[in-house]
């Protein structure tokens, strides 16, 4: 925690309640008025979500000011949580109690903001809120130490922001040093199969540890250093077991898919779908490679560049805010899918799309079989072959997406049914007009012609 920053979260804050200036009443509709007070107060609780978690300033790009950092961690420091770090004025991802706190203040916000306003903000309340029920199925997924590491390992290097003195360094080595010691003794006191690291998670934690070491390479970081190095010695014992036999963890598994992807259907029902989406993609790449005349070698090296990509995603929706966040981790794949979709211009461009999206439908089959326990990863391999092969390496990183993070993968196999309810380039078109949202709010205002339907009933 850096320290420095505690007297002034300590400080009584006031401020003023006098009413926001206006247009006078007699001019503006109630209607108007509302709308007015909605949009302040929503920039307020996007602003208080960034000061709970850095993450969601980036994702919104509205970061809060040093009084709305004050203001939401002053809760937090006055309660005095032991579990709490505050780094540059921001609770730090570990703080699971204080990230809990915002987030159900937040929601009592999004609760009290002005109901007599136009459809349009109503369905924008409504996706606030699902953003908030999304971040509280993030913060129990994170809460469950080791297995989830490498998210918040990930989210201190997404953070990362350099130490600008030597006092903030060694303030920066003590709190990194707490945390990797937390997470290296929630891997050594963790003995039941179902909660300590497997093989993959193991391997993405390594992973992440990587890009930490690269960002923090700094002398000042002695203690942190020292405890990276612990973790990964604890590493070696976990990425040396043998693989796990098929066991279900769909009730786990359903439930963050039902939050970031507003899926309900059965795993047979989803298997099923799937399955007939596989069927029917394979059959029209086939066709659609032909006809482009594209060689295997310029398919395959197209593929590497295209499946389940990372990185920021989002589109620019005019008056919505929550619309035009870049899309969460598990919505992420998805986001830049229909992307590639949509900008598909011409045969090659189309039969490439095509494929992609059909080796994302068959990883999805291979997250799906694993989560319910139909099968283990090497079995669902041989039932959902990717459209052609890929190098060894490419193939590790979809099982390690397919078991790790099955809800990213099962968002891009859902995002690819919402597709194929129409014309999928149509679809994939218009689907930027709605930005990002839980994909039954996508696949209800495209409906099945293809038109963007923005705000016509709640999420």
């Amino acid at each position: 925690m850096r320290r420095a920053l505690l007297p002034a979260l300590l400080v009584v804050l006031v401020t003023a309640c006098a009413p926001a200036r206006g247009r006078p009443a007699s001019r503006a509709t109630n209607a108007e008025i509302g709308a007015e007070a909605f949009d302040e107060r929503e920039a307020e609780i996007l602003r208080d979500l960034g000061a709970v978690d850095r993450r969601l300033a980036q994702r919104t790009r509205v970061m809060p000011s040093e009084d709305d950092l004050r203001r939401v961690t002053m809760a937090a420091v006055l309660r005095e949580d032991p579990t709490l770090a505050v780094v540059d004025g921001a609770i730090d991802p570990f703080s699971f109690d204080a990230r809990a706190r915002g987030l159900a203040v937040a929601k009592q916000k999004i609760a009290a903001l002005p109901a007599n306003v136009a459809r349009e903000r109503a369905s924008e309340r409504d996706l606030l809120a699902r953003l908030v029920d999304e971040e509280a199925a993030r913060l129990e997924e994170e809460r469950a130490l080791p297995r989830s590491a490498s998210s918040l390992v990930r989210a201190i290097v997404q953070t990362w922001r350099v130490p600008r003195s030597a006092a903030e360094a060694a303030d920066t080595d003590r709190w990194l040093a707490r945390r990797l010691a937390g997470v290296y003794d929630a891997m050594t006191a963790s003995v039941d199969p179902a909660t300590s690291l497997d093989v993959v998670r193991a391997r993405e934690l390594d992973d992440a540890l990587d890009a930490l070491e690269r960002i923090a390479a700094n002398p000042a970081f002695i203690r942190a250093m020292q405890e990276l190095v612990r973790v990964r010695e604890a590493l070696e014992s976990a990425a040396s077991k043998p693989a796990a036999k098929a066991e279900s963890e769909w009730g786990v598994i359903a439930a963050r898919a039902r939050a970031h992807l507003g899926t309900t259907e059965s795993p047979d029902e989803l298997a099923r779908e799937l399955a007939a989406a596989e069927a029917d993609l394979r059959a029209r790449t086939e066709a659609a490679v032909a006809a482009a005349g594209l060689g295997r070698d310029s398919l395959e090296a197209s593929l590497e560049k295209q499946v389940f990509v990372s990185g920021p995603c989002l589109d620019a929706v005019p008056g919505s805010p929550v619309r035009s966040m870049a899309a969460p981790q598990e919505r992420e794949p998805a986001c830049h899918l229909r992307h590639l979709v949509a900008h598909a211009d011409d045969d090659a461009a189309r039969a490439i799309a095509l494929a992609a999206m059909h080796d994302h439908v068959a990883v999805a089959s291979w997250a799906l079989d694993v989560a319910r326990g139909a099968a283990t990863i090497a079995e669902t391999q041989g039932r959902h072959r990717l459209f052609v092969p890929v190098l060894p390496g490419t193939r590790a990183r979809y099982e390690r997406i397919a078991l790790a993070r099955p809800v990213a993968a099962l968002g891009a196999g859902e995002a690819v049914r919402v597709l194929l309810a129409g014309d999928v380039y149509a679809r994939a078109t218009a689907w930027s007009s709605l930005g990002d949202v839980p994909l039954d709010v996508a696949r209800r205002e495209l409906g099945t012609s293809g038109a963007a339907r923005v705000g016509r009933g709640a999420p």
